[in-house]
Parts: structure tokens; sequence; C-alpha cells
């Protein structure tokens, strides 16, 4: 009876480490786990396009005499990836005279779904229409039609999807009106994504 009675224990014993072993062993498994994803609306926020070596190649007007402080004012800060500079519009010994656009030379043809635009931090100067011009020789010209912007000064990025992709080397942005209603205007950014 001594000898069942420790036989007995020795399967128990037996039982309960195997069930102990295959619940940690089980629960730990190599596979990766399988997502499914439900909902097919998802969508994440647009990826602009490489900036590198992208030119202004033509403008009506910046502010060259740092009255913006030292490296604002000029186009070129539109496309640095930086909302802490700026465009504005010539004010420091000179007068600003509407209309107000400049160019920017993508260096080549590139695929375009859509633009980001970021305001100038404060309120002063915000672009509220403004409309997108594309080219793929700076000469021939076609209309992406007028957008409107909010007036912010968080520089959070204010997404303009186009109805469809479009291809072009050159883009061009006209101030149609600004906020304030004076002659200026002022953008942080603009970025073209595809």
């Amino acid at each position: 009876m001594k000898k069942s009675l420790i036989i007995r224990k020795k399967i128990t014993l037996a039982i309960v480490s195997f069930i102990v072993i295959v619940t940690l062993f089980g629960i730990q498994s190599c596979e990766p786990d399988q997502i499914l994803i439900t909902d097919t609306d998802l969508k994440l926020p647009p990826v602009p396009l490489n900036t590198a070596g992208w030119t202004v190649v033509d403008f009506t007007s910046q502010e060259d005499n740092d009255g913006e402080g030292a490296g604002n004012g000029r186009v070129f800060n539109t496309i640095d990836g930086d909302p802490d500079t700026f465009w504005h519009t010539c004010w420091n010994g000179c007068t600003a005279v509407p209309p107000h656009s400049f160019v920017i030379d993508m260096l080549e043809s590139r695929d375009i779904s859509g633009f980001n635009f970021v305001q100038r931090k404060s309120f002063s100067r915000n672009i509220e229409i403004l409309s997108i011009d594309i080219s793929e020789d700076n000469s021939s010209w076609t209309s992406l039609g007028e957008f409107t912007l909010e007036r912010t000064e968080n520089a959070e990025a204010q997404d303009k999807p186009l109805e469809e992709v479009v291809k072009a080397r050159y883009f061009r942005v006209n101030v149609v009106k600004v906020y304030d209603g004076t002659n200026n205007a002022a953008l942080a950014e603009i970025a073209p994504y595809l």
C-alpha cells in the first residue's frame, strides 16, 4: 500500500509538472500574433516630398533686409522644413505691391496628391486664400485652384489634398487674400506630398 501511494504521488507530481510546463511554454509562443485590421478607412498623415536641393526661381516680393530677423523673410524659408522660419513680403525700406507669388523648382517632375501649409506662428499677415499653379517647364501653367487656409498661430500643418494626382516640376503660389487685409503676406511652410 505504501508503494502504491508513492506511485500515485509521483504520477500526480508528473501530471502537475506537465500542466505547469505546458501552460508556461504554451503562453510564450514563438509565432507572432496576427492582427486583423477591420478599419479600412484608416488614413495616415501625408509625408512631404524631400525638398533637398529645391530652389526658388521667381518671386514678386520677399523681405531681404532682415526686417523679420536674421534669415527670415525669404521665400526659401517656405521649403526649409522649419516652421520657425517664414517668408514675408518686402516691407523694410520697400513697399509690397500685390499680387504676390513665388515659384519653386523641385528639380525633376514629381507626382503630387496634395499640399500641407503652415501659417506663420503669429497672426500677422496670415494668408486666407491662395492659389497654386503647376508646370513642367516654368512657362505653361495649369491651375490647381484656390485653397482657403485657417488663421492659426500654432504651426499646425493644414492638409489640402487634390482631387487627383498631378505631375509637375514647378509649382507657383499666388496670394489671393490675407486675413488682416494689408498688402503684405507671410507663410512658414508649404510642402507638396504624394
